[in-house]
């Protein structure tokens, strides 16, 4: 990223075919990555202006689930587990939705990143206010509610978990006490108990306002460079929103622990897709 635009990264050359003409141009690679200031921005234009051909006009309503920060450390250690963690996501809205005769469309991503740039994972979803009746093959409406979308998103998040027990690494502070399946169903119990934090916010009237939006929230990097405050080659500086109190505050990282933080929420998986349509 720090070579895009440079020789470091490739450069095509081009030139006249006359021999006489000495006009040249040297262009060089970008490195297309969507943290990078020039790539991220002309990745996300071009992402807009294909989900704007294909999209329903309608009314869509964006949602944040979250999930207790003890059952964050179940996905760091088993990072195979967030591809599959998106069909809770979507399940979550699609049955809800089939149960009333509607078959809804959704944009689904995820985001293992905090304002901390600590592991967080979380997803945000944008749906269609409405969707065709399965059985008149008409447009019918359909509205959700917060306690509504908590209680299935924690009902297959806890399933989820449960049904990958065997399959998981459990070696975490958080998990010392787990000795087996019994214990692990117990544990999971305890999180489902707790409030899970989902956040509605106000509906779109249309596609257009709302792809932009998500283009330019979904596809951006885990900081931008417009909260980095300070670096002299020594700590980095940066500022964040504590959402406990909506106060702006700042947070200084060694250059260890700012890349650290950042590989950290490099996928693991091969092809993995951090945004899904449905």
């Amino acid at each position: 990223m720090l070579a895009c635009g440079t020789s470091k990264v490739g450069s095509k050359h081009y030139e006249c075919e006359n021999p006489a003409c000495e006009h040249r141009k040297v262009i060089y690679n970008s490195c297309k990555s969507k943290a990078c200031s020039s790539c991220g921005v002309m990745l996300t234009e071009k992402w807009i202006a294909k989900q704007l051909s294909i999209l329903p006009k309608c009314e869509y309503q964006h949602m944040t689930l979250t999930m207790p920060d003890k059952l964050w450390p179940i996905f760091r250690l088993n990072p195979w587990l967030i591809n599959l963690l998106y069909r809770c996501a979507v399940s979550a809205f699609l049955s809800f939705a089939k149960k009333r005769g509607i078959e809804i469309g959704l944009f689904c991503v995820v985001h293992t990143f905090g304002r901390q740039l600590n592991w967080n994972v979380h997803f945000h979803l944008s749906v269609t206010r409405g969707g065709i009746n399965l059985k008149t093959k008409r447009w019918g409406n359909i509205y959700f509610n917060a306690a509504m979308v908590e209680q299935h998103w924690k009902q297959h998040v806890v399933s989820f978990l449960r049904d990958h027990y065997h399959n998981l690494n459990t070696k975490h502070d958080n998990y010392q006490h787990i000795r087996d399946f019994r214990g692990w169903s117990q544990f999971l119990s305890s999180q489902y108990s707790r409030k899970w934090r989902i956040h509605l916010a106000k509906k779109t009237e249309d596609v257009g306002p709302t792809v932009r939006y998500l283009g330019r929230y979904f596809k951006r990097p885990p900081i931008a460079a417009s909260r980095l405050r300070h670096y002299q080659g020594g700590d980095v500086h940066f500022v964040y929103k504590d959402h406990r109190d909506n106060c702006y505050k700042t947070l200084v990282l060694s250059q260890i622990e700012m890349i650290e933080r950042l590989v950290s929420h490099i996928p693991a998986e091969k092809n993995f897709r951090s945004i899904r349509i449905e």
